[in-house]
């Protein structure tokens, strides 16, 4: 029954990022519900690299988690879980704060990982929020204040490391001092994407002073250079690291991910294979059929999991996770945007729209300082679902067959 005398089940949240928040947004009122994390702020990751060029500005990808998380019913703790136990239903924080729950949804995301490469954790600037884009927007500007040669090392041919390059290149091309060099171990750019994206992003840098490394591996760091695998010396100012995710300690700790498991391991239905009282989601997931660690991911799983603890608490048979098939919006400055559906790439600069398009649909719901204009019905349905989102935002935008400079690169 939903009588009122009945005692609201307990659900923490840690963590509150894109999984996070999308469960605490999910998750009804009839649910006492906790968001713990230690930032005051939900950062817009997918854009980060837009700070490099000043396109965007920290408050425009920062929202108030409190203010969220409050709209939604439930409350936040800024504050850091130390302790996990899911067997004694607790956790403890940092502030000393001890919680009981009746289901945990773990959404802690993942770790900078320097690979333990001598020298990256000192000498390399890692690039994983909006604090880290503005030191590395900060240094390029004290470089050029300086006069010192503006030589870029990117450790990592990713989307994040072709995204920052693209927005390097769209602020400082036309500086003569400019040279970057990009390193990636994979044997070309955008490692598990389509090839046509490798040729056609070395045609577009062929105008400026960009080399890519690629099939090679920086074995260190100082603050003057990298040093390749092969013995390659790379001068550099400003060494920014995009290269590889490493878990939190918190999820070996709490024995979500017991050894040899290095990410929580979860059945489809993202329910922790070691404790059923607990689900894991975004970054920090393991699941059965391996899903991309993207921001859309991360909401559709953040949905689901909100549900499968409504349905576990209600004793209903848990739903299991079906990714829904994404395109992938990847920013090159102002050069080029690749849409990449399956094995399928469409470019065209009209794409930057479609990127910008769904970064505003999503903030523009919220308002000043991230209190929202809208009801949280609206809200909700928001945060539902990543295609809800971005599908008819892409698809609307243009007809593709119309577009002036429109490229279907060559499918492989």
């Amino acid at each position: 029954g939903n009588s009122m005398s009945e005692k609201r089940k307990r659900i923490a949240i840690v963590g509150g990022n894109f999984a996070g928040l999308t469960a605490a947004v999910n998750l009804s009122r009839r649910h006492a519900v906790t968001v713990i994390d230690p930032s005051k702020h939900f950062e817009w990751l997918p854009n980060i690299h837009e700070i490099l060029s000043s396109v965007k500005t920290p408050q425009g990808l920062r929202l108030d988690r409190t203010a969220i998380v409050k709209q939604a019913g439930h409350r936040f703790l800024q504050d850091r879980v130390t302790v996990l136990q899911p067997a004694q239903c607790r956790l403890a924080t940092a502030a000393g704060r001890e919680l009981v729950f009746d289901a945990c949804i773990v959404a802690v995301g993942a770790l900078w990982n320097t690979h333990h490469i001598p020298g990256a954790d000192r000498h390399a600037m890692p690039f994983r929020s909006v604090a880290d884009a503005l030191a590395i927007e900060h240094r390029m500007h004290t470089l050029l204040q300086q006069g010192t040669p503006l030589r870029i090392v990117i450790a990592g041919g990713g989307i994040s490391g072709i995204e920052a390059l693209g927005e390097i290149l769209r602020r400082h091309r036309d500086d003569a001092s400019l040279s970057v060099e990009l390193v990636e171990a994979g044997a070309r750019l955008l490692p598990g994407l389509p090839a046509s994206l490798d040729a056609d992003l070395r045609r577009l840098c062929e105008p400026y002073a960009v080399k890519f490394h690629t099939a090679t591996t920086i074995s260190s760091v100082s603050p003057k250079g990298v040093r390749l695998a092969d013995g390659t010396r790379l001068r550099s100012e400003l060494t920014l690291w995009t290269a590889g995710l490493a878990p939190p300690a918190l999820l070996r700790e709490s024995g979500l991910a017991p050894p040899p498991q290095v990410w929580a391991d979860v059945h489809q239905t993202l329910q922790s294979r070691h404790f059923d009282n607990v689900f894991v989601v975004g970054d920090a997931a393991q699941l059965p059929q391996a899903v991309g660690k993207q921001a859309s991911d991360a909401i559709d799983m953040g949905a689901l999991a909100a549900a499968n603890v409504a349905r576990l608490l209600d004793g209903h048979t848990l739903k299991p996770f079906t990714p829904a098939l994404k395109p992938l919006l990847i920013a090159f400055g102002d050069l080029q945007t690749y849409l990449v559906a399956g094995r399928a790439v469409l470019a065209s600069k009209v794409l930057a729209g479609a990127k910008e398009g769904v970064y505003q649909v999503f903030m523009s719901q919220m308002g000043p300082n991230g209190v929202f204009k809208s009801l949280p019905a609206a809200t909700g349905r928001l945060w539902q679902s990543w295609h809800k989102l971005a599908l008819p935002q892409l698809l609307s935008l243009a007809d593709f067959r119309n577009l002036p400079d429109r490229k279907a690169i060559r499918l492989l």
